[in-house]
């Protein structure tokens, strides 16, 4: 620095102090920045996830009470009852299947077919079972799958959700929801179950079972109006696997894909397993997707006995990208003034103290040359201005 001019000193200083100034009020910008997006970004979370956790809820709250009513039907119990004559009229082993191909059975299901497939048509099931509580038979069907008639006692359907419902409806004689599972009569689809008890004078005679698929809670989870490029709400169940399919990653993370592949597919993250406990809360962490991302975690209550985590979740990226915008802007604003300010300085610079400095100068030189003898006249310096290089000269 010693051997720079003081014009460029000064040009250097100030430009540095001009940098140092930009690099703080872009820091600032930036943190301050950051700070609010990421606050309103868990809190729009945070509203997203208690919505579609109370659509959930209340989704599964009106299908038990569906199911609730209509086994108290007066036409169902009527239905039951013709079936269960005739089931006795028959001579059965308790391996044995239900005759649905009976000429008796399939003139009560013909009364009484039209009346149960409108009523799933238009609740948005897709199937209604009837299962004797006495020897788990499919009475009855809407949809008539390989499933009716069986005994899911004593063939392959005898570990399959519907199968699962039926012996906890038997055993706790209350309504049950049976969480998604893979279904060999739908083509191994996920489905689920709720079943509920069917009363003829007091006494357990039937289980009246709903049963429905992903497409209900996909409908509600993947509804996403106003939703961020990189922002999506999961459903996960208490083994780790999916409950909704993934919109941003459909082909990759569904939840046939978790069900068919649950070892691979498992997503047993930490905020998963809060949720699951019954806790709620908001952090960043790395998704499925390999993305870090900030997410909001709630549970979600299914019926009595099944508990789900679910989550709503944004890139962090997309968040950041405004604050990098913002970071950018101040960059080339920042750049942009130091460049004209420094021209600014540059010129008053040279006005206000090098042109005086150098008149000085030159004015110095003269008189030591005069004193010198080495002219006979000194330069007189022609003084207008009363700053310090004023004075001096």
């Amino acid at each position: 620095m010693k051997n720079l001019t003081i014009k460029a000193k000064i040009l250097v200083i100030t430009l540095c102090s001009l940098i140092l100034l930009g690099v703080i009020l872009a820091t600032i910008a930036v943190t301050e920045s950051t700070k609010v997006l990421e606050k309103e970004s868990y809190d729009r979370l945070k509203t997203i996830t208690l919505i579609k956790q109370h659509q959930l809820e209340t989704f599964f709250q009106e299908t038990t009470e569906d199911v609730k009513i209509l086994s108290n039907n007066l036409s169902i119990k009527s239905f039951v009852k013709e079936l269960l004559e005739i089931k006795s009229s028959l001579s059965l082993n308790n391996t044995d299947n239900f005759p649905v191909h009976n000429s008796n059975v399939k003139k009560v299901i013909n009364e009484y077919d039209d009346f149960f497939i409108n009523y799933i048509k238009e609740s948005g099931y897709k199937d209604l079972l009837i299962i004797s509580a006495e020897n788990a038979r499919v009475l009855y069907s809407t949809k008539k799958y390989s499933d009716y008639g069986t005994n899911l006692l004593n063939n392959e359907l005898r570990d399959s959700g519907l199968a699962r419902v039926f012996k906890k409806v038997v055993d706790t004689k209350h309504p049950i929801i049976e969480d998604m599972s893979l279904y060999l009569p739908t083509k191994n689809s996920p489905e689920m179950f709720i079943g509920t008890p069917v009363y003829l004078k007091d006494k357990l005679e039937a289980v009246l079972v709903f049963r429905f698929d992903e497409v209900a809670i996909n409908e509600i989870m993947n509804f996403r109006e106003g939703f961020g490029a990189s922002e999506e709400t999961l459903v996960i169940g208490s083994d780790y696997l999916m409950r909704n399919d993934s919109v941003l990653f459909p082909d990759l993370y569904s939840i046939k894909k978790s069900l068919q592949n649950p070892q691979k597919n498992k997503i047993e993250t930490e905020f998963v397993k809060a949720a699951l406990s019954g806790k709620s809360g908001e952090g960043e962490v790395t998704a499925y997707s390999g993305q870090t991302v900030f997410e909001y975690y709630a549970p979600i209550k299914v019926g009595k006995d099944l508990k789900w985590a679910i989550i709503s979740k944004i890139d962090k990226k997309e968040v950041l990208i405004t604050p990098n915008r913002i970071r950018n802007i101040i960059a080339i604003a920042s750049v942009s003034l130091i460049v004209i300010i420094g021209i600014i300085i540059y010129f008053f610079i040279n006005i206000m103290v090098v042109k005086p400095l150098n008149v000085f100068q030159n004015g110095l030189l003269s008189f030591f040359k005069y004193l010198n003898k080495e002219t006979e006249d000194t330069q007189e310096l022609i003084v207008d201005r009363k700053d310090e290089i004023g004075l001096m000269s």
